[in-house]
């Protein structure tokens, strides 16, 4: 259990920082992350550990929302939400494909995946098998505009263009999941898929 913490730590530490939930985005609207509860499904959070200064810095989001899930037995789940008002240069949407890399993290595989949430719905994201020494992860993640998921990079900044000339809006939300590799690849595959279904109905609404 130790060493299961000790990944989800090591990973967030590279890309990610806990600070205040709740900003204002451009448009004046309230956006507050520490809505998504603690407590859903068989999914049971914690905060995450607060990270650097100047990682935070080099991020630029208006809000980040960082906590780890456990469900019975299995490996922990590293949640991380980062709210954007507004796209603008040095304060944009860092992507987990260009992030991870960075920080010593070797993608092994990359592609998408489809997602069933609990309401019936489908949603494709962005999967990532990454590894660092001895260490590995599966990695989801998507980028929520306006009431869409979307999981490819182009995609998302072409919405954000189309909104931000037809709704002169430009906010989005970053959602991303990590599990640790513990034996089978399957197990972890499954544990990240499971999460996100039931994560899907409650991140919808940031950036709706």
């Amino acid at each position: 259990m130790i060493r299961r913490h000790v990944l989800i730590v090591a990973l967030l530490a590279g890309t990610i920082v806990a600070s205040a939930a709740a900003r204002t985005d451009g448009n004046g609207r309230q956006v507050n992350l520490q809505t998504l509860p603690y407590a859903f499904s068989t999914w049971r959070g914690s905060d995450a550990a607060p990270i650097d200064e100047d990682t935070a810095r080099i991020l630029a989001a208006d809000a980040y929302l960082t906590r780890n899930y456990a469900a019975a037995a299995g490996a922990p789940v590293g949640l991380y939400l980062a709210f954007y008002g507004a796209q603008r240069p040095g304060a944009s949407i860092h992507s987990p494909l260009h992030c991870l890399p960075g920080t010593g993290w070797e993608p092994l595989d990359v592609g998408t995946i489809d997602v069933a949430s609990a309401n019936g719905s489908t949603s494709r994201v962005r999967r990532m098998v990454i590894r660092k020494n001895v260490d590995s992860a599966v990695v989801l993640y998507w980028y929520a505009v306006h009431g869409r998921t979307i999981a490819n990079e182009f995609a998302s900044k072409w919405w954000l263009l189309h909104d931000a000339l037809t709704l002169r809006r430009s906010d989005a939300t970053l959602v991303r999941i990590l599990v640790p590799v513990e034996g089978e690849m399957q197990a972890a595959d499954q544990r990240a898929a499971a999460f996100a279904a039931d994560l899907l109905p409650f991140v919808s609404q940031f950036g709706s």
